[in-house]
């Protein structure tokens, strides 16, 4: 598959769907993936004509999560100079239009967190949505849990963070972490009658709107939490850190030493 074909970039009368084009790996989101994402996200800030956008995911996922052989996308200043993972999520979160997430099958700790990042998530029922990086024996970043808790909860977030066991669509959806279940076949068609019906209100007041819910939650969002990004550092330089990934390479089961 060429580069380029590794997201398609549909652009409809006001609204743009985006979609993750790696289905032989579920949609795992690695360096080319991330580039041209951040290459997408870029586009769609720079016209002003575009008043929505879908993210989806082809095939049977909507994506997997991080390709664990490419870890270092999600550290800024590793070994690669490019686009981080957090960059592209930063720049997704920070959109200026509204935005909605049409998810399917697995839904995993990155994917998941792509969604999440949007401002509306549509659900097939088929979706199973999951944060498995405890299997790793890995802790997402602060932001994550900052995402989690506003849309969530404690509790919920706890049960999601520690169980690493994906939800149903039902299920997410009575605990808020998602917006709407659709029938299969119908995801993408309600996703884009969704975003066209948000299209067709007045383009400033939509951004208006959705910087007036940004500065609602900022409190939250700036909290300072140098110590957790520190420890999470930690757990990532472990030696659990490091037999998680390992184990998940080599199809077996990992051997937690707590060290």
């Amino acid at each position: 598959m060429a580069e380029s074909d590794i997201l398609k970039f549909d652009r409809r009368l006001n609204h743009v769907v985006l979609t993750l084009n790696r289905p032989e790996k579920r949609n795992a989101l690695n360096r080319a993936m991330f580039e041209a994402l951040d290459r997408a996200l870029a586009a769609i800030e720079a016209d002003k004509d575009i008043r929505a956008m879908v993210l989806r995911g082809e095939g049977s996922a909507f994506s997997s999560g991080i390709d664990l052989r490419e870890l270092e996308l999600v550290e800024a200043g590793g070994a690669h100079a490019g686009v981080t993972a957090h960059d592209v999520f930063r720049r997704l979160e920070a959109l200026p239009i509204p935005t909605i997430a049409a998810v399917q099958g697995a839904t995993l700790t990155g994917g998941l967190v792509l969604a999440l990042l949007c401002d509306l998530r549509v659900a097939a029922e088929n979706a199973g949505l999951g944060m498995t990086v405890a299997r790793i024996g890995r802790v997402p970043d602060y932001f994550v849990f900052r995402k989690f808790m506003a849309l969530v909860g404690p509790a919920h977030t706890a049960e999601i963070m520690f169980s690493a066991e994906s939800l149903s669509a039902k299920r997410a959806y009575e605990i808020g972490l998602i917006d709407r279940v659709a029938a299969d076949a119908r995801l993408a068609t309600e996703a884009e009658a969704l975003a066209e019906r948000i299209a067709a209100n007045a383009p400033l007041s939509l951004r208006a709107m959705k910087a007036s819910i940004r500065r609602c939650l900022s409190d939250t969002y700036n909290a300072e939490h140098k110590d957790i990004d520190e420890l999470r550092a930690a757990v990532w330089n472990s030696r659990d850190g490091k037999e998680g990934v390992r184990a998940f390479l080599e199809k077996r089961k990992p051997v937690w030493s707590g060290e």
